[in-house]
């Protein structure tokens, strides 16, 4: 297992730990807070109703950004930003009223002030409001700062969460628990200021969009660039009926020209695909292309570490059944090599992918050779350039070479970079190129608003149009099921994206000559 995967894993543990420890402490202080006597009735109460709200309030901030988890919570979605704010309040009084050390409450108020300013401006995004461009900014700065213990899925996922904490209006009883309070205080400062110090940049993140906004499609008079759309989450079984229904209708609404669906090795089994090919043959029947994706197992660092072998023969077993049951247009064998299998299994040298991928590549085009195989690159450094370079080699098996151009921690600043990179790789291939896709294209809207999932899709669309290789763009992705960057939130709502990407469909079909 390599160091960068090892530092991940331990940070990310780290963080949880300490979140844990947070929890238990709120949930005593406040008890001891709410019974005693001398404490001022105000304060008691406010202690006693947050301590109340917190674990429910967790549990609903976890789940109700998400689709499948939280449409039943949606009603009550507003608990988590109320909480934090019943947090900030009370530690507000306790440090006004010197209810507590300086030592103790500065950091502490400074640190639940900033979740409940994060809390109410992502509430206010999910609902359709634009928060604040102060509230904004810090909802970038907390993603990037949570970046640094969670790495890139701190930018999209629902479970990374800052635990507010109490403020005691009691001394400490023992020296232990005065040490303790002290560890607690020192991680308060240490993540509310790492927050504040990622705030300068964070503004910059979140206007570097801007520069999108006059963008321009290229035509494409023989209707030789389709722009897709990937449905469902993360297949571990058949698709859920939520993510079917509203789905499909995304796709027949949009008129797609294709749709990807990700299948991960757990629902890589027959009984599975079979439910999913019926999903598969609709489309197809309706001349839509289909993209399959095949994805990494939940525990994949593990059986990778015990039998690096035994786990690259599973998965190309996996592509095997995947092609013989769904006979895909284009099969992509792994996700992001230097992106997502980075965080499944480490950083594996090229080639290891190279071998791999020849592997999955024979298989597929054994099966039925009109499967077209393709590879992402996503890094954009020199193991992605190998990889990238093999791939576009005529004399390789992949059929199809892609780019995944997503946002960073710093907005269109990355994202600008991948362009230019990817730019530089086709224009230095010789002769005819291979046919290139942008598989991944899209924002993140809680963490830098709804506003630059617009711009950052459009900004992509009209760079992928203009690079003659390219033939395709997949638009990530119809809703938050795993991720939260879909087109569609968890109340159902439907983003402002939702227009870039009828805009970009109605552009381009004008444009095609019959």
């Amino acid at each position: 297992m390599s160091a960068a995967l090892s530092r991940y894993h331990f940070l990310a543990a780290l963080y949880v730990a300490v979140a844990a420890i947070i929890v238990m402490w709120d949930v005593i202080a406040a008890g001891r807070i709410s019974q005693l006597r001398r404490a001022p009735k105000t304060f008691a109460a406010v202690t006693a109703f947050a301590g109340l709200l917190l674990v429910p309030a967790l549990l609903i901030a976890y789940a109700s950004p998400t689709i499948l988890l939280g449409r039943a919570i949606q009603p009550v979605a507003w608990v988590w930003p109320l909480t934090t704010v019943l947090f900030a309040i009370q530690s507000t009084y306790a440090l006004s009223r010197r209810l507590v050390t300086p030592m103790f409450g500065v950091p502490v108020f400074a640190y639940n002030v900033i979740v409940a300013i994060v809390a109410v401006s992502r509430f206010a995004i999910s609902r359709g409001s634009t928060p604040p461009d102060f509230g904004l900014a810090l909802s970038s700065a907390q993603a990037s700062a949570l970046g640094f213990f969670f790495g890139a899925p701190a930018l999209w996922g629902a479970g990374y969460l800052q635990v507010p904490i109490f403020s005691p209006s009691l001394r400490a009883r023992w020296r232990f628990s005065g040490m303790f309070r002290g560890g607690i205080a020192i991680a308060a400062a240490a993540i509310a200021g790492l927050i504040l110090i990622e705030m300068p940049a964070a503004f910059a993140t979140t206007q570097s969009y801007a520069r999108y906004a006059d963008d321009q499609l290229q035509e494409h008079p023989a209707g030789d660039f389709d722009v897709g759309l990937k449905i469902f989450p993360d297949l571990g079984g058949p698709p859920p009926p939520l993510a079917l229904d509203r789905d499909i209708a995304l796709v027949d609404s949009l008129d797609v020209d294709a749709v990807t669906i990700v299948i991960n090795p757990e629902g890589a089994r027959l009984a599975s695909l079979d439910s999913i090919a019926r999903t598969v043959d609709d489309r197809r029947a309706d001349s839509t292309l289909i993209i399959i994706a095949l994805g990494y197992p939940a525990d994949a660092a593990r059986k990778f570490a015990q039998s690096p072998s035994d786990y690259t023969r599973e998965r190309v077993a996996d592509i095997n059944r995947i092609a013989r049951r769904l006979r895909p247009d284009i099969l992509i064998p792994a996700i992001d090599p230097y992106g997502e299998g980075l965080r499944a299994i480490g950083a594996q040298p090229p080639e290891y992918w190279i071998g791999y991928l020849t592997r999955a590549a024979n298989i597929a085009h054994y099966v039925n050779r009109r499967i077209r195989v393709a590879v992402s690159a996503s890094s954009y450094g020199s193991r992605d350039s190998t990889l990238y370079f093999w791939a576009a080699d005529r004399r390789s098996p992949i059929d199809v070479v892609g780019f995944s151009m997503m946002p960073g921690f710093d907005g269109a600043t990355s994202l600008d970079t991948h362009m230019r990179v990817a730019q530089r790789w086709m224009r230095s291939l010789p002769g005819r190129k291979k046919p290139h896709w942008v598989f991944s294209a899209g924002g993140y809207p809680l963490a830098h608003g709804e506003r630059s999932q617009e711009l950052a899709l459009w900004g992509v669309l009209s760079w992928a149009t203009t690079q003659e290789p390219i033939k395709g763009l997949v638009v990530a992705e119809a809703g938050d099921y795993d991720v939260l960057r879909g087109l569609r939130g968890a109340s159902g709502r439907l983003r402002p994206s939702v227009a870039v990407v009828m805009r970009a469909e109605k552009g381009l079909k004008e444009t095609a000559v019959p």
